[in-house]
C-alpha cells in the first residue's frame, strides 16, 4: 500500500501504532469526529502520534504510526468507536494544516535490514524472557477485597489476565520474523508510553531488540539477563 505525502494526524498523551498492530480508539472530540468523517470518505488513514514530553500544547513526537481504519462504528451521540491497523512507521516532517485538525506531511520508514545472526540472536532472547513473564503470571495489582463478590470477581480477572497472556505467548511462538517480534512484544508488554515511542522510533531491528530486552529485564526486576 502506498504511504500519502500527508495525512491527519491524532496526537494523544499515551497511545502509539506499531506496523501489524491494532489499536482501539473512541472519538469524541468535535475535531476528530471530522477528522474520522473525512477519513472514511477517503483513504481511511490517518496516523496517532505520541505527545511529545514537556512540549508547549499538542506537539506529536517526530516519529509515528500511519494506521488503516478497519472498522468503524458511529454512536447516536455522535461519538465513534474504531480500530486501527498499523500500516508503517513514518516521521512527520512539519504541519500542513492545524485547523479543523491536524494534518502532516509524511515520510514512511523502513527498517533497513537486519544482521540475520544478531537478530535471530537477541530474539531468541526477547522470546525466553517473555515465556518466563508466562510462566510467573501477570499481577494485576488488584486490592484484597473483603466483599466475597468483589473477591470472585478479582479472580477471575486475575485468571484471564493470565490466560491472555499465556495466548499471546502461544501467537508470539508463530511470529518468524525478528522485527515483528519487537513489534508485537512493544506493543503488548511494554507498559510505559515513552519506552514504547523509542521503540517506535528506532528502526534499526537489532537496536530495537537490544532495547527491548532492556526494558523487559527492568520490569522482571532482580531475574538475571539470559544469555
Amino acid at each position: 500500500m502506498q504511504v500519502p505525502s500527508q495525512v491527519p494526524v491524532m496526537i494523544l498523551p499515551n497511545a502509539t501504532l506499531f506496523p501489524q498492530m491494532t489499536l482501539p480508539l473512541r472519538i469524541f472530540e468535535p475535531r476528530y469526529r471530522q477528522m474520522l468523517k473525512d477519513v472514511l470518505e477517503g483513504d481511511r488513514m490517518f496516523a496517532v502520534a505520541l505527545r511529545k514530553a514537556k512540549a508547549r500544547g499538542e506537539t506529536p513526537s517526530s516519529i509515528g504510526g500511519l494506521g488503516l481504519v478497519s472498522a468503524a462504528v458511529e454512536h447516536p451521540d455522535g461519538t465513534s468507536h474504531l480500530v486501527l491497523h498499523g500500516l508503517s512507521r513514518v516521521e512527520f516532517l512539519g504541519p500542513v494544516r492545524r485547523k479543523p485538525y491536524r494534518v502532516e506531511a509524511i515520510r514512511a520508514l523502513a527498517a533497513p535490514p537486519p544482521e540475520p545472526e544478531t537478530a535471530t540472536r537477541l530474539a531468541r532472547k526477547v522470546r525466553a524472557l517473555v515465556r518466563r513473564r508466562v510462566k510467573q503470571g501477570f499481577d494485576l495489582g488488584l486490592p484484597t477485597a473483603t466483599d466475597p463478590q468483589k473477591a470472585t470477581q478479582f479472580e477471575q480477572m486475575q485468571k484471564l489476565a493470565n490466560l491472555s497472556l499465556r495466548r499471546f505467548a502461544e501467537h508470539m511462538a508463530t511470529v518468524k520474523s525478528p522485527e515483528h517480534l519487537a513489534d508485537l512484544v512493544a506493543s503488548t508488554l511494554v507498559g510505559d508510553p515513552y519506552d514504547r515511542q523509542l521503540l517506535l522510533a528506532t528502526p534499526q531491528v537489532e537496536t530495537r531488540l537490544q532495547f527491548l530486552l532492556q526494558f523487559l529485564l527492568a520490569e522482571a526486576e532482580s531475574e538475571p539477563p539470559i544469555e
